[in-house]
């Protein structure tokens, strides 16, 4: 079995890309395998780089300069992909993750009061009690047993969703929702290698036939979550009673049951999948660095003095959990991968990119960057210290994205897993079992191929 290294010398498992870029059949059966694997391991190293000879297939960007240059300052001409609508359209519709111009805007000014630091503080007593239901279970099981924690972090953060901002949801549709998108995302590499190819979206792949069904069974169950609402005018102050009550400031129309049940959709795929993704992540890096595991435990222990439980006042009084959270986020940022469209030829740092090419911000590959991180592949969540972090260009570190598309969720997120690894790490200790090396793979999501098997010993 392999010894544990102490955490200033934890080198976390990643993928390993190709020395140059592969001939297209290679580069794509690689893509479809795992995206990461195909990057070239000159996007680690320069600021920009170009896939196809004639026409790029592919523009890598991560200069932090450039990012903000297209995600912000020249935003109009870099818009959201044919890619981003593909790929997601079929489950989450025209919401807020995919919507453009006027529509996007006036649905995030609808949704972003549910996002308010204050509203989210407040929902921190239910983060707690799901995750002491997740505790309970598992004392039940004994005093130690193996367990796949990714699993566990999608049940709890899903719980989370459903007694929060979309109360509502039975335990059987939530099951059924949860069963529906992981089986979406299994293929979902196909269907965005076929965009990249510019293949028409009618053409056949494998498990295309399942993602179809695995979209419409999620919008059924969330139209049949919309009408029980409707039937029930007045209840709850949730997102569903939210979207259903707004009307359009400039027009006084109210926004129709089909963009409802896109946005609904929207935040039951993507509410619950990335905070679990990050949890799972950040569980895996305690088990490997018990040290810094020993010093979260303690530092919730000081800031529980006066309280058996996490609630809203404990989240601040817990900077170093914090810390561990953003550097498990650099290490392996639950939304992996940002495109946009350039609608206009283009020059970025001299290399000419014409108008209609895809440009990719590879946010794996961006901040484990050799240009920019100082050792990037070593675990060290001291990079988060105050004084190193304000050295960083605010589109340097970005797992919630960054502009006026920042992720609207993104508060909810970082107190949601503050409190659940709080939670956590007051009922069990998890370790590592020595031998498994999780591979990174993007779906999407960032995902641990063949799941995060921990050691779990209740306390």
């Amino acid at each position: 079995m392999n010894t544990i290294p102490p955490p200033e010398k934890l080198y976390p498992p990643t993928v390993q890309p190709p020395e140059r870029a592969l001939p297209l059949p290679r580069f794509i059966a690689r893509f479809i395998r795992n995206p990461l694997q195909a990057l070239p391991r000159a996007v680690y190293t320069e600021p920009v780089v170009t896939y196809g000879s004639k026409r790029p297939l592919v523009t890598w960007v991560t200069d932090p300069a450039l990012i903000e240059r297209i995600l912000l300052k020249d935003a109009e001409h870099f818009p959201k992909t044919p890619l981003d609508r593909r790929v997601l359209t079929p489950m989450l519709g025209n919401g807020i993750l995919t919507a453009e111009g006027e529509s996007w805007r006036w649905q995030r000014k609808i949704a972003s009061p549910m996002f308010r630091y204050a509203e989210i503080l407040a929902y921190v007593p239910a983060m707690v009690e799901a995750t002491e239901q997740l505790l309970d279970t598992w004392k039940q099981r004994g005093h130690e047993f193996t367990t796949d924690v990714e699993d566990a972090m999608t049940e709890t953060t899903f719980s989370v969703i459903a007694r929060t901002v979309l109360a509502g949801i039975d335990e059987t549709e939530a099951s059924a929702v949860k069963h529906a998108a992981r089986t979406y995302l299994d293929r979902i590499s196909w269907e965005v290698a076929a965009a990249i190819l510019r293949l028409p979206p009618t053409m056949w792949h494998p498990g295309k036939a399942n993602m179809c069904t695995s979209a419409k069974e999620v919008r059924t169950i969330v139209e049949h979550l919309l009408a029980q609402r409707r039937a029930q005018p007045g209840s709850g102050n949730d997102l569903v009673a939210r979207l259903i009550s707004a009307h359009d400031p400039a027009t006084g129309e109210q926004m129709s049951d089909a963009t409802i049940v896109d946005n609904l959709a929207t935040f039951l795929f993507a509410g619950h999948e990335t905070t679990a993704k990050a949890l799972t992540w950040t569980l895996y890096l305690l088990a490997r660095a018990p040290q810094w595991q020993d010093r979260l435990r303690d530092e919730v222990q000081h800031a529980l003095r006066t309280s058996p439980r996490v609630g809203p006042g404990t989240i601040e009084r817990l900077p170093l959990t914090l810390r561990v959270l953003k550097e498990s986020l650099r290490l392996y940022p639950p939304a992996p991968v940002m495109t946009r469209l350039a609608n206009q030829d283009l020059d970025l740092e001299g290399t000419h990119v014409p108008k209609g090419s895809l440009i990719v911000i590879p946010i794996f590959v961006l901040h484990r960057h050799q240009r920019l991180w100082d050792d990037p592949g070593r675990f060290d969540p001291d990079r988060f210290l105050p004084e190193n972090e304000a050295k960083y260009p605010r589109t340097q570190f970005m797992p919630f994205g960054f502009g006026p598309r920042i992720c609207i969720g993104s508060s909810f997120a970082l107190i949601e897993a503050t409190a659940i690894l709080a939670t956590l790490l007051q009922g069990a200790r998890f370790e590592w079992d020595g031998r498994h090396a999780p591979e990174p793979v993007s779906r999407v999501t960032l995902r641990p191929k063949g799941g995060m098997p921990l050691i779990v010993k209740p306390l």
